[in-house]
């Protein structure tokens, strides 16, 4: 399948590639389909992009890169809907914001990307902790061991 992107141009994915996302991004409902993009393997900081529309795009990282002991409490509901027994099972990530000054850019620990990679599908669910902020500084804990990341892919 052609996708096309704004940071990327056009190129073939596969369709398997393809991460449903029932319910949308959380402002971004009406779009279904994405697919995590990279520059480079193993790279911290990756894309995930919308295969309907080129302009939307977020950036995503595994949270456990930074805050090792991140410990989402997702709502039973949430895990059903994506047909997982545990977060154990699933990829877990955050959307993340780079403003004018990479160095203060930040992570919205509040609403991770939990996706089942086995199925490919995922949602964006609201954590019942209240005291993880949706703009959590990543560099003031910044953990440079990529083994602190867990990361499962979509294939």
């Amino acid at each position: 399948m052609k996708i096309k992107t704004s940071r990327f141009g056009e190129f073939d994915i596969a369709e398997e590639s393809i991460i449903s996302f029932p319910d949308g991004i959380i402002g971004f409902e009406r779009y279904k389909g994405f697919v995590i993009l990279s520059k480079k393997e193993n790279a911290p900081l990756r894309w995930l992009q919308s295969v309907d529309e080129p302009e939307l795009a977020f950036i995503i990282i595994s949270p456990f890169i930074f805050k090792a002991d991140y410990a989402p409490d997702i709502e039973r509901q949430d895990l059903m809907s994506l047909q997982l027994k545990s977060l154990k099972e699933a990829e877990i990530l955050c959307i993340v914001v780079v403003p004018s000054n990479p160095k203060d850019m930040v992570a919205n620990l509040m609403a991770p990307i939990i996706i089942n990679p086995k199925l490919c599908i995922g949602k964006q669910a609201i954590v019942r902790d209240s005291s993880y902020p949706t703009r959590y500084r990543i560099l003031d804990t910044y953990d440079k061991d990529p083994r602190s990341a867990h990361t499962v892919s979509c294939k």
